[in-house]
Order: C-alpha cells, then sequence, then structure tokens
C-alpha cells in the first residue's frame, strides 16, 4: 500500500508518522494472518485470546483495520492521481481473486481489501471536487456517523439510526451487488471488504489530511522517527501481498 501515499508533498518533507501508523498496522495483519494460518490449516491449538474470531483478537482486528482505512484514506488527500493509484489496487486485488480462484478456491477471495482500497481511492479522486469543499470537521463527523450507521449493513443488513433499526431485505437479483456491501446467498469470500462501509473509514481520514498539511498536528506527529515501521509502511503492498504466501510455504515446510 506505499501506493496510498506516494507522494505527501513535492515541497516538504515526507510526514512519518503517517508510514508509521501503517506499518504498525501492516505487522498486526501479518500477525493476524499467522494465527489464522496455524488454527485453520494446520489445526494448532491456540489460547482463546489468540485465536481468529474470538472477541479478544478480532477487538484488534478491528482496530488495526481502521487505522488501515483512515492513514490510506489521510495519504490519498496528498496524492496527485489517486483513480489511476486506486485503479492499480483494484486490479491487484481482482488479480488475488483469479489466483486464489485457481490454487486456493477453498480460500476465494473476492473483493478484499486491496479491491476495497482501490475502489475506495477511485471513488473518492473522482469526486474530490465536491468533497473538498466540506469543512474537515463536518467531513470528519459525517464519515464517523456514516460508519456508526453502516457498520453492520454488510453482515447483517442493517442500518442503525439513533432510536432505531433499519433491516434491509436484499434484492432477488444481488449477485453482483456484493461491491458495496449486499450478497446473495450464494456469495462466498474468505476476504470481503465492501465500499459500504469501509468507504466512510476512509473518508474520515481523508478529511485529516488538510489540517496535517496544514501543520495543525502536533509537532511530534511531524518529527517521530521509527525507521522501521516506516520502511514497512512505505512498502506495505508488497509487505500485504507477499506475506500470506510466504507464511504458508514455510508453515508447509515445518508443520
Amino acid at each position: 500500500m506505499s501506493v496510498l501515499c506516494k507522494d505527501i508533498s513535492e515541497k516538504s518533507k515526507r510526514i512519518p508518522a503517517p508510514d508509521i501508523l501503517r506499518g504498525g498496522a501492516m505487522i498486526l495483519v501479518m500477525l493476524y494472518h499467522l494465527l489464522y494460518d496455524l488454527r485453520f490449516f494446520y489445526g494448532v491449538s491456540l489460547p482463546y485470546w489468540l485465536t481468529p474470531h474470538k472477541p479478544p483478537v478480532e477487538f484488534v482486528h478491528i482496530c488495526f483495520l481502521w487505522v488501515l482505512f483512515a492513514v490510506s484514506g489521510m495519504c490519498s488527500g496528498f496524492s496527485r492521481d489517486t483513480v489511476r493509484r486506486g485503479a492499480f489496487l483494484y486490479i491487484v486485488g481482482w488479480l488475488i481473486t483469479a489466483v486464489t480462484s485457481v490454487f486456493m478456491p477453498s480460500q476465494l477471495i473476492v473483493f478484499g481489501v486491496l479491491s476495497c482500497f482501490g475502489a475506495c481511492m477511485v471513488i473518492t479522486g473522482l469526486l474530490r471536487p465536491l468533497i473538498d469543499r466540506i469543512p474537515p470537521k463536518v467531513l470528519f463527523i459525517c464519515s464517523v456517523l456514516l460508519w456508526a450507521a453502516f457498520r453492520d449493513f454488510h453482515t447483517d443488513s442493517v442500518i442503525h439510526l439513533l432510536i432505531t433499526d433499519i433491516h434491509i431485505t436484499p434484492p432477488q437479483m444481488s449477485d453482483y451487488l456484493y461491491p458495496i456491501g449486499i450478497r446473495s446467498e450464494g456469495f462466498r469470500s474468505m476476504d470481503w471488504f465492501p465500499v459500504i462501509p469501509f468507504i466512510f473509514i476512509f473518508l474520515s481520514g481523508y478529511a485529516l489530511y488538510r489540517p496535517v498539511k496544514d501543520g495543525k498536528f502536533p509537532r511530534w506527529f511531524y518529527e517521530i522517527s521509527m525507521p522501521p515501521l516506516e520502511f514497512i509502511g512505505r512498502h506495505s503492498l508488497i509487505f500485504y501481498a507477499l506475506h500470506q504466501p510466504l507464511f504458508l510455504a514455510v508453515l508447509e515446510i515445518v508443520l
């Protein structure tokens, strides 16, 4: 995902904090996938608090997903060609779908996290002239509220309002609506990240790029230095694409 924050600014030094945040989140992503592989591919017994799909691990999972999407949204604000970069990620996401469908059909990935990143970037890039007219604070608050309302839209077809919930009945012809969070009974994917609700996390991060650019964050945000995490953050797309095949290859040899 280094594509997501490639050119912070031509005139200024690259801001390290976004890379550090994304690098730390990427390490947690890799750790989560390693635990998942151990538990569900090789049947290794893990403590409750280290088992994927259990509350302790899923809470951390949700937190680092927020970080990844929010930081990527922030970095998209600094990018000069968000649509092109988003299209590239979208294509990479579908290449992963093709590979898993051929070599790992039981672990098929359809519209995974990279496809979602790409779609969010393309949508944001196309709508940027309109989005940039919204004050950053308003955009941030509205994005967070929309995520809170739609957070279970893709899993339970429900919209949470202040005093009630609205349950949505998926249309009969919903086989191709999974990119926006509506799936048919036959849809399956081991890594599904629809545009709704995740674009709202992305936009909450995008709302921060103008305050960051204007130097309104604390001084440490611009001066902090953690080279290992910065390296992972700058090259997170490579880490994301390669870590699972490497994990599975090593585990196949060891276990």
